[in-house]
């Protein structure tokens, strides 16, 4: 009946909302109803004709529907959810609505058409005016119900006034509702427009509501609490984060800084940080713990300029020096923060300061000593501690780790300041000493405190430390030298047993020095490549032939003369020249050993810190192609000590060698409870068995059952067997009676020799040693093998 097709499409809810403003008001309607009964009775008192009061009953019945129309809607208007439902009630909205209309429309039409010169038609003409006030401002809020009740008013109005002229003779009365046309014309725009007012405000306030609502939802979903702050420092807008981090308390128009001072514990400083931010300094995040311990994290942000102005009020607030304040809750990032500063700074087994912090700590307490301060620095390591871990086991040997930090901090002086080098060596300084007495007792004191018996998982453990121990003024003391003098001290003070700990004097520090110019001399030597590397052939069992031949390295110093591999070896790791050492050895080796029989092999010897470098494989794999040597004629030897600390890595590196086609063996093999352990999971070809157990085998039955048994081991795994350190022909006879050894290294066969004795022995087979005497093809040197 009514068609909406010309109506621009307008949002559900909007249209909603205008069409419920048309069910507003019924108190108008009845107010409207009465007016209408008094203009009735006026118009039959001016005209007597009873006529008019036929129109009552329809104003009350047309009311009466309305009103009941309004009420069943006000019921319902909240399960309105389509638009069908809206178009239904709007329809019966304007057929009631036309009802009014039509009544009021022809009373006007009748009283023009009988009564023309009585009040009459000007009450008829006052009810069309006063009806076509409402269509305009209540009833615009449906173009269609505006259009409807103007033309039901109107129309039978204009037809009235129309026929009353000829009817009554008087046409003035025809011309008179012209006007209406022109009224109809400017009702139905008046409606219109302020129809499109309607639906753009209500289209603009439902978008700003929707941004509204978009906004709080952002500012609520963010894990930041945040806070609009105006220029007078009041919050203006606060999310539920930011209530949840700083407390429910919080409310808009109240002084931020008000509130922070309730909940942090230094918040002047915090407020300082952020008057200093909010006018655009460098100062822009600080982190600050509240009052229950946990820590906040604010940031403040300037607000951008906006083109659009709007009064303060308007705003809510001040808006110059505005500001966004973002808060995070760090207290996890912060906590980790300490965690891992704690873990880079003290030691994890301990717990004790490592070695970086305690230097860092060291440098500090010195710094603020006075000028005629002694400072005591004492290194301390456990004695036997490598039996305790392979006997007891390594949780044993954590425990007693974990007692010696433990008992040191026992000893009552709070200049102590502790540290751990690592494994089971520890640093002990003692700033602020009056005089060397004074740290003898502190130092006595602590050795006694360490060196006792402990109980640890019902087992009682002897645990003595031995140490070296450095006093010296402050303006003397320099921490990495002294370190190394206290070593030193450390060093002679392990052969005495009965001596816990030793000073550092004048005799050491000549020798100290004397060790310095050596440790020079020693890196000279290796960069020039001026060490020996001699061998010592490794025989068959049989004596007959040389199989393969040990590298060894051997230095003669110019001043203190032949210095013990194991001396300089020591050395050369110290001043982190270790490296180049093995280089200059391993390519020596494989350069000269191209020179001898292609039958016969070189074994090199690599450390522990060897193995742990990245780059070992590709250094052995240069040197081979570097003199175009077999990988089959190099063996690589290592003692157990490399599998301590990073057993998979080691293990790794020599598998690699094998795939290589390098062979790999164990050194001093059965000397240590760990490479037993170890023994099934290693790629080895072979094992060299050490010579504490050819030593006693002449004579010692036992002796001679456990050498048996250690090569059975190692043949039932599968491995050649080297027997190294035979001296004599009763050692040999005991050695090679055992069934399983494969080759022997000694003093019997040969002592080291040089490159060039080497090519002269390598080719040549002899007599095996059971058909006379033992014969040494080289006279005997003066140096050690």
């Amino acid at each position: 009946m009514f068609s909406r097709k010309s109506a621009p499409p307008i949002p559900f809810e909007v249209r909603k909302e205008i069409i419920t403003t048309l069910f507003g008001a019924k108190g108008v309607l009845i107010s409207g109803c009465f007016a209408h009964v008094i203009c009735m009775a006026v118009a039959w008192g001016a005209t007597k004709d009873t006529n008019y009061f036929l129109w009552i009953p329809l104003f009350v019945a047309a009311v009466a529907v309305r009103v009941a129309v309004f009420g069943a809607y006000d019921r319902i208007v909240t399960t309105i959810t389509t638009t069908e439902q809206l178009d239904y009630w709007e329809r019966l909205y304007i057929l009631a609505a036309a009802g009014t209309a039509v009544a009021v429309g022809s009373v006007a039409a009748y009283s023009g058409l009988t009564s023309p010169h009585t009040i009459a038609p000007a009450i008829g003409m006052g009810l069309v005016g006063g009806t076509m006030i409402s269509i305009v401002g209540r009833n615009f809020g449906s173009i269609i119900n505006a259009k409807v009740m103007t033309y039901c008013i109107c129309v039978p109005l204009v037809i009235g006034f129309m026929i009353s002229g000829p009817v009554n003779d008087d046409y003035l009365i025809s011309i008179s509702s012209i006007p209406i046309i022109i009224i109809i014309q400017s009702s139905n725009k008046i409606a219109a427009y302020l129809h499109g007012l309607m639906v753009t405000a209500l289209k603009t306030t439902r978008l700003s509501e929707i941004a509204s609502q978009k906004f709080m939802a952002a500012i609520g979903s963010m894990p930041n609490g945040l806070i609009m702050v105006d220029g007078n420092q009041n919050m203006v807008v606060i999310n539920e984060q930011a209530r949840f981090k700083l407390g429910p308390k919080l409310e808009e128009g109240r002084p931020l800084f008000d509130a922070l001072r309730l909940l942090m514990r230094d918040p002047e400083s915090l407020i300082d940080a952020i008057r200093s931010g909010a006018i655009g300094e460098d100062i822009r995040e600080v982190t600050y713990e509240a009052l229950d311990g946990r820590w906040l994290r604010f940031r403040v942000s300037r607000l951008a300029e906006s083109d659009k102005k709007y009064s303060d009020e308007e705003w809510g607030g001040r808006q110059q020096d505005a500001y966004i304040l973002t808060i995070l809750d760090v207290s996890k990032k912060v906590a980790a923060d300490r965690e891992m500063e704690h873990l880079a700074r003290y030691d994890g087994l301990t717990k004790i300061a490592n070695r970086r912090f305690w230097e860092e700590s060291t440098a500090l307490a010195v710094s603020e000593l006075g000028e005629n301060s002694l400072v005591g620095l004492a290194v301390l390591d456990a004695d036997r501690f490598k039996l305790i871990n392979d006997t007891l086991g390594h949780d044993i040997g954590d425990e007693v780790i974990k007692g010696i930090a433990a008992r040191i901090g026992s000893v009552d002086d709070p200049r102590i300041l502790a540290g751990r080098l690592g494994g089971d060596e520890f640093v002990v300084l003692v700033p602020g000493l009056a005089s060397v007495e004074e740290g003898k007792r502190i130092y006595d004191r602590i050795f006694s405190a360490i060196s006792t018996t402990y109980v640890i998982k019902s087992q009682n453990v002897e645990v003595r430390c031995s140490g070296g121990v450095i006093i010296r003024p402050k303006s003397e003391f320099d921490l990495h030298p002294d370190m190394s003098r206290a070593d030193m001290a450390l060093y002679k003070v392990k052969r005495n047993p009965n001596q816990a700990w030793m000073l550092f004097d004048e005799n050491l520090e000549e020798e100290y020095q004397t060790t310095l110019r050596i440790k020079a001399d020693l890196r000279t030597a290796i960069d020039h490549c001026s060490l020996e590397v001699n061998y010592q052939p490794i025989y068959d069992a049989k004596g007959e032939r040389i199989v393969s031949a040990e590298a060894l390295c051997r230095w003669e110093h110019y001043d203190a003369g032949y210095i013990p591999p194991a001396r300089f070896i020591a050395l050369a790791e110290e001043i982190g020249v270790i490296g180049k050492l093995t280089e200059y050895v391993l390519r020596t080796a494989c350069r000269d050993c191209m020179s001898w029989n292609s039958d016969v092999g070189v074994a090199v010897n690599l450390s522990a810190l060897d193995l742990a470098r990245d780059g070992i494989v590709e250094m052995i794999s240069n040197a081979l192609a570097a003199y175009a040597m077999p990988a089959s004629r190099l063996c690589i030897e290592v003692t157990e000590t490399v599998f301590v600390k990073d057993f998979e890595k080691t293990a790794a590196t020599l598998m690699t060698l094998r795939n290589m086609g390098v062979k790999t063996s164990l050194d001093d093999f059965g000397t240590g409870y760990s490479s037993l352990s170890y023994l099934n999971r290693l790629p080895l070809n072979r094992v060299k068995i050490d010579r504490s157990f050819v030593v006693p085998i002449v004579e010692d039955k036992k002796a001679q059952q456990l050498f048996s048994a250690v090569v059975g081991l190692a043949k039932g795994l599968g491995y050649e067997v080297v027997v190294e350190g035979v001296e004599d022909r009763d050692q040999l006879e005991k050695v090679v009676s055992v069934a399983g050894v494969d080759m022997i290294q000694g003093y019997i066969f040969s002592r080291g020799l040089s490159n060039d004795e080497m090519k002269n022995v390598v080719e040549i087979r002899r007599p095996g040693w059971k058909s006379g005497k033992v014969i040494r093809l080289v006279a005997d040197g003066a140096k050690p093998a």
